[in-house]
């Protein structure tokens, strides 16, 4: 006799396939709204199939008709989002990202987040190298300061950038250099960041975003050059990539087709 969990029986298979194909209706309505035949063509089902599930979920809330007769997503569905949004905590998935990187790496992670044109910090998972960064939660620095900072200016426009660099470096910038080296990190995805006050610092920073796309926080990498010289910077930047991705999908973020697109 087989230990395999016993065949589903017909009734509860045939609520399955309904159940899922309700969810790949409202999947398809995500992006844009759209026609009942339109849908039913995008996911190979017969029109009235299509028609029964949409006017069920319509009668829950969960999508609505527009008036030139579209389907669009529900107003039960953004009361779900809210609800959700929450009841998630970002610092806290934030920091389990945080401290598992440095588990890995055995250098310092930091979290933080934009306070105006400041970077608040806080989080810091402790790393195993004799020499820490000082920085600790609480720490309030300009944004283009740090690797930390530049992360959260991501999303911002150019003269933005050129505004923030000049308030952190005066003496060291125009805006047009701001503009190229901000461009560069978006490009990539990640900052490689070397400090201004006494170029013994090193860190790789990347954003976090919400199911928005907006940044919502900016996971870095931070130690001494003696730590991470130039080579370990390009070994660690994807593991950083990879746990800002892992944390922005947690709170909802479905990749780079919902990125912001960089200011212009």
């Amino acid at each position: 006799m087989s230990d395999a969990d016993p065949p589903e029986p017909p009734r509860e298979r045939a609520g399955s396939q309904t159940l899922l194909r309700g969810l790949d209706i409202i999947e398809q309505l995500s992006g844009e709204p759209l026609r009942i035949a339109e849908v039913s063509d995008r996911l190979e089902l017969t029109f009235p199939t299509t028609q029964r599930l949409a006017y069920a979920l319509i009668d829950r809330g969960f999508l609505k008709k527009l008036p030139r007769g579209q389907l669009a997503l529900g107003p039960k569905l953004v009361q779900l989002g809210f609800l959700a949004r929450e009841q998630i905590d970002m610092l806290g998935l934030a920091r389990a990202g945080a401290d598992a990187l440095c588990d890995t790496i055995g250098l310092c992670v930091f979290i933080g987040a934009r306070d105006g044109d400041v970077a608040l910090h806080l989080h810091r998972a402790m790393g195993r190298q004799r020499i820490e960064v000082a920085t600790r939660p609480g720490t309030r620095r300009a944004l283009a300061d740090t690797g930390l900072g530049k992360a959260l200016m991501f999303d911002d426009t150019p003269a933005a950038w050129a505004r923030l660099f000049m308030l952190a470096r005066p003496e060291q910038d125009d805006g047009a250099t701001a503009i190229d080296e901000m461009r560069a990190h978006v490009a990539a995805g990640v900052v490689l960041h070397h400090s201004t006050s006494d170029d013994t610092i090193r860190s790789v920073a990347a954003p976090v975003r919400d199911a928005s796309g907006a940044i919502v926080a900016a996971l870095s990498v931070a130690s001494p050059v003696q730590y991470l010289d130039e080579e370990k910077m390009g070994e660690i930047a994807p593991q950083v990539l990879r746990t800002v991705r892992e944390i922005s999908a947690a709170l909802g973020w479905r990749g780079a087709d919902a990125q912001k697109p960089e200011g212009k």
